[in-house]
């Protein structure tokens, strides 16, 4: 394993980010960050470089949206689970994340966010995989109706002074936070939010367009899952998803796994909002990565993969078996800097880190993946560092 100060050459056959796209190229690393970009322009390797001239090198990808994958769940709130999820999404491309709560008893909440922030506090963001770069509470304050897989129970009205008392000072570590702008005291809540840094984003909702706009007037800039347990658009009440068709403040989550949303309907949102307004995340489960007939709990909500997908009993989608590299092809339809942008800049813009990662060029966070012909993830580097692999 090359240490983090070492200089070192990696050659790849083609390279893009949201900027565009370029063919061989020699990029040279040092100190965790890219130092060099340059043609390749026939130069052989040298000894110790990395020779990549068969693959496309990427941004690493950035998701913002997952719970679990490889048979652990991050709402377990442990060190070594959240160290098996990064390891599980390095091995599909992913390069940092935001831990993602659901609905569940606010001690079991603090416990994920407790851990986050630690993660935050240790060298390399806390992970020999993808690097933790916050939280995304998703919950406890959104709307029953819309609950989908967030178990009833433990859905709050929002309340500001409840949530400073259950998240202390660990609120520094809350990146982004979902919740139904229609309920009373959410307004105040998003004001707040805002206030502190943390992305209000719209989800689990049946929010009207008023309601939504109202809400963009007082700070949110997101939706969660786009398309996904809020109200659609109509013919005189363009709803939730009408206002993340429209309204440019908005960043649009979109679970591109062709279960969750249509793929035309996938096209037609980025077609209305182009690359720049939407962000692919993967809503990944416990079960992902898991076969037919596993089964695991979503709080105390029952989950059994079957056919490709995670339901509940009565056949509601529970979270996605969605990963980072196969929403990147899924997406094919779209170019290639689109791609890279929709998987990994918009959310670090997104997130204040545009920069410093999302990008591929000199002074960057040396985070970035490697994919072969078949889109096969061969390599994933954080921070210049490998923390995946395939032979």
């Amino acid at each position: 394993m090359r240490t983090r100060e070492e200089r070192w050459r990696l050659l790849a056959g083609r390279m893009a980010d949201a900027r565009g796209e370029r063919a061989s190229v020699l990029m040279t690393v040092q100190n965790g960050r890219i130092v060099e970009i340059q043609p390749l322009t026939g130069a052989r390797p040298e000894s110790g470089d990395v020779d990549m001239r068969d693959c496309l090198l990427l941004p690493g990808f950035i998701d913002i949206h997952v719970h679990g994958g490889a048979g652990c769940y991050l709402m377990d709130g442990t060190m070594d689970t959240l160290e098996a999820v990064a390891a599980h999404l390095a091995r599909h491309g992913v390069t940092g994340f935001l831990p993602t709560t659901i609905t569940a008893p606010w001690e079991a909440q603090a416990q994920v966010l407790d851990v986050t922030a630690r993660a935050l506090r240790s060298p390399h963001n806390g992970t020999r995989g993808a690097a933790v770069l916050g939280c995304h509470m998703e919950g406890p304050y959104i709307n029953p109706k819309k609950k989908g897989a967030q178990p009833e129970a433990f859905i709050r009205p929002p309340d500001v002074a409840e949530l400073q008392q259950y998240v202390g000072d660990n609120l520094h570590a809350v990146r982004v936070m979902t919740l139904a702008p229609e309920m009373e005291g959410a307004l105040d809540l998003i004001r707040f939010l805002t206030a502190h840094g943390v992305i209000a984003s719209i989800g689990h909702t049946d929010a009207t367009y008023t309601q939504v706009e109202a809400a963009i007037a007082v700070g949110a800039r997101h939706v969660t899952h786009c398309f996904n347990a809020m109200r659609p658009m109509e013919s005189r009440e363009p709803g939730t998803v009408g206002a993340a068709f429209s309204r440019p403040e908005l960043t649009a989550e979109l679970i591109w796994d062709n279960v969750h949303v249509h793929p035309a309907s996938c096209r037609a949102l980025v077609q209305a909002r182009r690359a720049s307004g939407v962000i692919l995340i993967s809503d990944g489960i416990p079960g992902t990565d898991m076969p037919d007939g596993y089964t695991f709990s979503l709080g105390d909500l029952p989950v059994t993969v079957q056919n490709g997908t995670a339901r509940l009993p009565d056949g509601t989608l529970a979270g996605s078996l969605l990963t980072m590299d196969r929403a990147f092809q899924n997406a094919a339809e779209f170019s290639l800097p689109e791609r890279a942008a929709m998987s990994a800049y918009n959310a670090a813009a997104a997130l204040g880190l545009g920069g410093r990662k999302g990008l591929l060029s000199p002074g960057y966070d040396a985070d970035f993946v490697l994919l072969d012909a078949g889109g096969t993830v061969r390599a994933t580097f954080v921070g210049g560092q490998c923390v995946h692999w395939k032979e």
